[in-house]
């Protein structure tokens, strides 16, 4: 009791009953209460006394068998510190039969890295505003050029102002992942947008540009959809976005000669899992969990061979939590990596589609 009690983190445990049974020091310091108070009494009594005892109230209530524990940043108006940050990680607790015997909590005060990262996010955001505008001037005069809006250009100057358009499309494609990277910071952001729509129809629209892309790097591609179609309930964009970064990493760790191939196929009557395959370079086991950080390369930024951010798969992660999903990853170093999520179905379609083969690109 005393190491607990000494504990820089807060400590809530409520019994099986659902009454509090331990309040560390540090537990009442960002709750706002006392441990005397409180110690014994049904938790949802003390509702309506602050944000974050709210927050951790609604936490415990949403912990069952499917979902045993909970971790997210909750944003508290405190009486002394002003706006606090708190992540709050609950838990249910077994004992040695199995069976439930109440929730253990862990409130930890992360305000200084939240507002330092929401001080980077703003000035990534500022810059890549002012790098937009003389990009869009760049980007619009090299389009007029090589439609000869202003005069015809020789083979050689075409080729020039092509190279220097397509260079301005890279760069706007990097701002861009910027710009949304302060609007797409947590899981709450992504999915707002949501309807129902084809399987099928989501994957064509989301490859349609692969396979002349990776025909130019000499990439066989291959897409295998399944026999029957079915609508999924999520947000269009996002989930386009997300299959396209992860695509576009593969593509990118390809050699020459090698494949890329995206699978597509029935789980169970329920269920559909996206697949995507290539023969790369692999990750190493160091590194698969650190992929999916915001800005992190597995090559030294100073010597790496391959363009990027590091926020395709940071993106493609946070968009496919928050379906209800989670972002897998199977790679051994120099043979490839398999990427892979399962996505419910809302419904299946009355007409039945056929297997479709994406117009596989083969190299020569």
């Amino acid at each position: 009791m005393s190491m607990i009690s000494n504990l820089m983190d807060g400590v809530v445990f409520v019994d099986g009953d659902g009454n509090v049974a331990l309040l560390n020091t540090a537990a009442e310091a960002l709750l706002g209460v006392k441990s005397f108070m409180v110690v014994g009494r049904p938790l949802t009594e003390l509702s309506d006394q602050g944000d974050l005892l709210d927050g951790v109230l609604h936490d415990i209530q949403g912990l069952s068998d499917e979902r045993p524990s909970m971790n997210r940043v909750i944003e508290v108006l405190h009486t002394e510190q002003d706006l606090l940050y708190v992540r709050a990680r609950c838990a249910r607790i077994t004992d040695c039969q199995g069976k439930s015997s109440g929730v253990y909590c862990t409130l930890q005060d992360v305000t200084a890295d939240y507002k330092t990262d929401q001080l980077k996010n703003q000035y990534l955001s500022i810059v890549a505003h002012e790098l937009r505008t003389p990009l869009t001037g760049i980007k619009t005069f090299s389009t007029m050029l090589v439609k000869q809006a202003l005069g015809p250009l020789s083979e050689q100057q075409m080729r020039v102002m092509e190279s220097i358009r397509e260079q301005s499309l890279r760069l706007e494609h990097q701002i861009d992942k910027l710009i949304n990277l302060g609007h797409l910071e947590s899981e709450d952001r992504y999915g707002q947008d949501l309807e129902r729509f084809e399987i099928h129809e989501l994957v064509t629209t989301s490859l349609a540009a692969f396979p002349a892309v990776a025909a130019e790097h000499g990439i066989q591609f291959h897409v295998e959809l399944s026999e029957q179609d079915g609508l999924i309930e999520g947000d269009r964009a996002d989930l386009r976005r997300a299959i396209q970064a992860i695509v576009e990493n593969a593509i990118k760790f390809t050699p020459e000669g090698g494949k890329v191939e995206v699978r597509v196929t029935d789980v169970d009557a329920d269920h559909v899992r996206f697949s995507i395959r290539d023969t790369g370079s692999g990750i190493d086991p160091r590194y698969q969990r650190r992929i999916f950080e915001k800005f992190f390369q597995v090559e030294d930024p100073l010597t790496r061979h391959h363009g990027g951010a590091g926020l395709g798969l940071f993106f493609a992660r946070g968009i496919i939590e928050a379906h209800g999903s989670e972002l897998t990853v199977e790679s051994e170093l120099g043979k490839g990596a398999h990427f892979c999520f399962v996505l419910p179905i809302a419904d299946r379609t009355t007409n039945e589609t056929r297997a479709v083969d994406a117009t596989p690109v083969e190299t020569a």
